[in-house]
């Protein structure tokens, strides 16, 4: 890599109708940008080409033609339009190079996925990938290659293409930032190129505990995933590419934008989970994943266990690791034709819905073909004009699922699993704790699979590199099995918080006002307190609570009330329980403060949400006021006041009586209910406990019942691809009989279809080709002088009888045969053969 400095890139991608959106776009595009723009439109390599002349007369900027000379360094605020016939790169030292074309069939020319890739690998995030006007795919899967590595991807509103196949298709891979009109475009992008890139104000809040508590309660509330243990670099550098492409420099405000608009937190969303990948990512690591397969595939087939190889690729994204994967297992255990479903199964998760459904299909670009040995696309893939296509009988070994490897239980028993680019978003103790489930999940022996910047850590006691090592490792041979542990240990961190219990998410209409209201009414009731759910749950606090709280500056998100002084503790959760039930306010005693000797505090609980009946349910809010006083002096003793304060004294032990009696017979009553529940408990435990064995026992019975169900579903699909298998062999036996036949001869069905004829008969009859469903026998062209075929078809359906008629037409005597056939013997016709000799 050269110490030169690479401008930012633009690299433009466009086809049939792009000229036009070429034309808006660049007279937009500003003097003082700083940019390198890159064009690679579609052209026949034929004929010369006029683009640079007419991109000139649209804007100040200088246009060059890329030639094949030589390499050359990009210049800032200049265009480049790419030689007909040429594919253009970026080179490892951050030069623009055209190359001849691959010259695979159906592949474009320039080809805007390989520009785009070469950009990302070479500029990181410094560039910007633009999807105008076309047909087909290309450019989706460059856009995707931009969006990993943190660069800026816009497409052309497929409504104001001419021809809207290129922009459809990258918004179909979730990868695209923007979607604006040409001219929009133009002018967003000085936009985006005009604001300083290195976002100060996230790196100074980065610094301050939970920074970005606001932000994460909004995406869990809208995806129910939970973000706190996501590194917090990784997940500023998203939240400032977001910024930047719609252009916001203050973090503050883009939160507000998050709130009001739910749109972008879906978008902030899909970039938080990089759902992007390849076919043999890194061929160097899968060559030695080859390596361990081979051997761990060896071995089980050299053991008399003929059980199923289970593989789990988590974080399968699009699918492209996942078929990678199977196809090396399918290699390993001797071909698709030879490996049955029961013998390997492969499960490939993710917990991006709209990525699954592009797995599922599996239909990628053309150029997704470059990353595939040929070999593998011969026997693995179907090749069609824009797209390859995972065959069918690949397919059918990967099941994918949405699963989230945080929270989600894994699979078990596994021969292998994939976990690559996953544990780099993650922090140190969330890594350990999903390497432990893998752990789990591994049969002793089994692989994991991680990505090149990724180890086990400091879970040595579990896996061992392999011998080719290369980030493959192996689990350990260990006595006992590692305990799955449950990732979140509070009820109230598992679930999405409910939309009623975020009121800043409401009608994005009202939502100002509504939180400043909330928000000012909260205070006034509180200056000092906390909101908390029906089960203890700190949800916010408002003002200062230290004097009451264990808390410190590391102390995570999801707190309950164990966070207080340990005397306050039970007190809260009696005000709780009696505030939501009496739906009216509750205040605690008195209690001393030990970091002062003349302060005390008090809890003073209002209910914010509750259920209309007083019952209380999972959304269901109260606010807890924390009040501070200075204690008063020690009263003298009564025999030495005025009767006044004697008065004032008694009334104040008369309070105090009460008071301590109230929460005597609170503490009553609760012991009393908890005492009878506890009963109640263990009576259903005990029933419950002897429900679960009975049960257990049907699950045995139903799971053996399964499988054999399961081994016979296998058997009649293995019985199917035979039959289907032979019928294909049947139909092309039957299509080379008829293309040899020297005879004019055409086969009927019931509905008087042609469904075969031979070559003679498509001359005879102008036929250029017989769709599947085929051709009526009146459409057949008329030969001048021949007797009419339709009614004396009809004749031999009706009469079951082969007809033979004699007939001079065409200058010749011919003999015509009409013969019908069944299926089998006994059964209806099926059809008529008709022979002209």
């Amino acid at each position: 890599m050269s110490d030169r400095s690479i401008p930012f890139l633009v690299g433009i991608a466009a086809s049939a109708g792009g000229l036009e959106a070429l034309s808006e776009l660049v007279q937009e595009l500003g003097e003082q940008n700083e940019a390198a723009y890159v064009i690679a439109q579609h052209m026949s390599p034929n004929h010369k080409s006029m683009l640079s002349a007419l991109i000139s007369r649209e804007t100040r900027l200088p246009v060059r033609e890329l030639t094949p000379d030589a390499d050359i360094w990009p210049e800032a605020n200049t265009i480049y339009v790419v030689m007909p016939g040429h594919d253009v790169i970026v080179t490892e030292g951050g030069q623009l190079g055209l190359r001849a074309p691959s010259g695979l069939r159906g592949q474009p020319k320039p080809l805007a996925d390989l520009l785009l890739k070469t950009m990302a690998e070479e500029c990181g995030e410094n560039c910007a990938a633009i999807i105008l006007s076309g047909t087909g795919s290309d450019g989706s899967y460059g856009v995707r290659a931009i969006r990993e590595v943190g660069g800026i991807t816009i497409a052309q509103d497929p409504e104001s293409s001419k021809y809207s196949g290129m922009p459809t298709s990258a918004l179909q891979t979730g990868c695209v930032d923007l979607t604006l009109r040409p001219r929009e475009i133009g002018e967003h992008l000085g936009k985006i190129l005009s604001r300083p890139r290195d976002f100060t104000e996230l790196q100074e809040l980065h610094q301050k505990p939970n920074h970005l508590s606001d932000l994460f309660q909004i995406l869990t509330a809208r995806t129910g995933v939970d973000f706190r243990e996501y590194k917090a670099s990784t997940i500023n550098r998203r939240i400032a590419r977001r910024m930047l492409a719609l252009g916001f420099s203050e973090y503050n405000a883009y939160v507000d934008f998050c709130r009001s608009d739910l749109a972008e937190v879906d978008a902030l969303y899909k970039d938080l989970m990089i759902s992007v990948t390849r076919f043999f990512r890194d061929p160097q690591q899968f060559d030695a994943l080859k390596a361990d397969i081979q051997k761990l595939v060896a071995k089980l087939e050299s053991s008399s266990d003929q059980r199923t190889v289970r593989v789990w690729v988590s974080g399968c994204a699009t699918g492209e690791e996942a078929y990678s994967v199977a196809i090396l297992f399918l290699e390993a255990m001797g071909g698709l034709e030879k490996v049955s479903q029961r013998r390997l199964q492969v499960f490939a998760t993710d917990i991006d819905q709209h990525a699954l459904d592009v797995a599922r299909r599996g239909e990628y670009p053309i150029s997704a073909i470059n990353d595939i040995p040929q070999e593998l696309v011969d026997r693995y893939f179907v090749e069609r004009t824009d797209t390859i296509e995972v065959k069918k009988a690949l397919r059918a070994f990967v099941l994918f699922s949405r699963h989230n490897v945080i929270q989600d239980p894994p699979f078990t028993n596994l021969d292998c699993v994939s976990l690559r680019n996953l544990l780099i978003y993650f922090n140190g103790p969330l890594q350990d704790k999903v390497l432990a489930r893998i752990g789990y999940a591994l049969v002793p022996d089994g692989l994991l699979f991680l990505g090149a910047a990724e180890t086990v850590g400091g879970m040595e006691t579990i896996f061992e590199p392999t011998s080719t090592s290369d980030r493959i490792y192996r689990k350990r041979l260990v006595t006992r099995k590692p305990a799955l542990q449950p990732f979140i240990e509070d009820a109230t961190a598992r679930r999405p918080l409910e939309q009623s219990a975020l009121p800043y998410l409401a009608d994005k209409n009202k939502h100002h006002s509504a939180t400043r209201q909330f928000d000012n009414l909260i205070r006034v009731l509180a200056p000092n307190g906390f909101l908390a759910s029906a089960t203890g749950a700190i949800l916010r606090v408002i003002g200062d609570i230290s004097f009451v709280t264990a808390l410190t500056e590391n102390t995570g998100l999801q707190v309950d009330l164990k966070i207080l002084l340990p005397e306050l503790r039970s007190e809260a959760s009696s005000l709780i329980n009696v505030t939501l039930r009496s739906r009216g306010v509750r205040s605690g005693q008195w209690h001393p403060l030990p970091r002062s000797k003349h302060e005390q505090v008090r809890l003073t609980c209002y209910p914010i949400v509750s259920a209309p009946d007083g019952e209380m349910d999972g959304n269901s809010i109260v606010l807890i006021g924390v009040e501070s006083r200075i204690k008063e002096e020690q009263a003298a003793p009564p025999e030495s006041r005025n009767p006044e304060e004697q008065d004032r004294y008694i009334r104040q032990i008369e309070d105090e009586v009460i008071s301590t009696r109230e929460a005597l017979q609170q503490t009553i009553e609760e012991l009393q209910t908890a005492n009878e529940e506890l009963q109640s408990v263990n009576e259903e435990m005990q029933a419950a406990n002897e429900e679960l064995q009975s049960t257990n026992e049907e699950l045995e019975t139903s799971n053996e019942e399964l499988q054999s169900t399961n081994e016979e579903l296998i058997t009649v699909n293995e019985e199917i691809q035979v039959n289907s298998s032979e019928i294909q062999h049947l139909s092309a036996e039957l299509s080379a009989v008829l293309r040899a036949n020297p005879f004019v001869m055409i086969v009927v069905d019931q509905a008087l279809q042609v469904r075969h004829a031979s070559r003679q008969a498509m001359t005879m009859f102008e036929l250029d080709a017989l769709p599947k469903s085929g051709i009526h026998i009146s459409q057949c062209a008329p030969v001048e002088g021949m007797p009419d075929l339709t009614s004396r078809i009809s004749h031999v359906f009706r009469t079951s009888a082969p007809l033979v008629e004699n007939a001079e037409f065409g200058g010749a005597s011919h003999e015509m045969t009409f013969t019908p056939f069944r299926e089998r013997e006994g059964r209806d016709l099926i059809g008529v053969a008709v022979t002209i000799v």
